[in-house]
């Protein structure tokens, strides 16, 4: 079994979860296209890799993406928000069978029993222990975060103030050599009035 070290996310990743390798230490699986990698990072680790490689870390994601979504547990987060990455929870990022989905690679969702059938982008299926309603909810948070984190980021209709440039007072010296601060102070006390 092969064990990479280091991995940073990208928008071909699938999805990630939580392993242990053969010594019992907890490992991120994830899945890119065909392949599946052991990485010796929690996913969370993972996460927080990621985020800080571009100047951004964990909690500040999380924080970011409660703020906009007004959401407070099991929250998506921008994994990269320069690729418009984005991966969601399906349990508490807390515990380690929690799977982190990115939204785009997830081409369809149907109900199976109490659980949920996912068709991926890769041509496989896999089928998790949540509710189909719950689910779909969970994955359109994680798109409505994407599409808002894009809009705020690109300012597509940004707020033109006009503001009249504030009159100039020229600050004279006096013939006894000093200047006139005392005439500052009455305009200053107009203004006021």
């Amino acid at each position: 079994m092969i064990i990479k070290n280091y991995y940073l996310i990208d928008n071909s990743l699938i999805l990630m979860t939580g392993e242990y390798d053969p010594h019992g230490k907890l490992c991120a699986r994830i899945m890119i296209g065909e392949k599946s990698l052991l990485v010796d990072r929690t996913p969370v680790q993972l996460l927080d890799d990621t985020l800080t490689y571009i100047g951004f870390d964990l909690r500040g994601a999380l924080a970011g993406a409660k703020f906009i979504l007004g959401t407070r547990h099991m929250c998506p987060i921008m994994v990269n928000p320069y690729q418009g990455m984005c991966l969601f929870p399906n349990k508490s990022p807390f515990k380690e069978e929690c799977i982190w989905f990115n939204p785009e690679h997830i081409v369809n969702t149907t109900p199976n029993g109490c659980k949920t059938e996912l068709e991926l982008s890769n041509g496989h299926s896999i089928i998790v222990d949540t509710k189909l309603t719950s689910f779909n909810t969970k994955m359109q948070r994680a798109l409505q975060l994407k599409r808002l984190t894009n809009e705020r980021g690109n300012h597509p209709s940004p707020i033109t103030v006009y503001l009249e440039p504030k009159k100039r007072h020229q600050l004279a010296r006096e013939k006894t050599g000093k200047y006139n601060f005392a005439a500052f102070d009455e305009k200053k006390e107009e203004g006021t009035k």
